[in-house]
């Protein structure tokens, strides 16, 4: 049995369609520019949220995810959440340097 056809998705469609990884490529980037203005702990803390917040998207339906959907679902959200957890951690660990 074939699925129906439908007609091609516009341009704007197809990307919106991708807003989980623009989010999370948004907060990456805001966290990055937070790092070059010399705040790395908030920076990073921002990195980290922002990858923990894909692996939360990762969850919702694999056609309303975009290219955030790599491999299989239970893959993508452990990987993603253990890094995100994994920066946020670091970026709190590391002691502050004393001058």
């Amino acid at each position: 049995m074939t699925a129906p056809d439908r007609p091609p998705k516009s341009f704007p469609q197809q990307v919106l369609g991708q807003w989980p990884l623009a989010c999370v490529l948004l907060g990456v980037f805001a966290g990055l520019a937070v790092v070059a203005t010399s705040h790395w702990r908030t920076g990073t803390t921002l990195i980290g949220a922002s990858i923990i917040m894909g692996g939360l998207f990762r969850l919702l339906p694999n056609r309303r995810v975009g290219l955030l959907a790599v491999r299989s679902k239970l893959l993508d959200t452990v990987v993603l959440l253990g890094v995100g957890v994994g920066i946020a951690v670091l970026a709190w660990a590391v002691p502050a340097l004393r001058n």
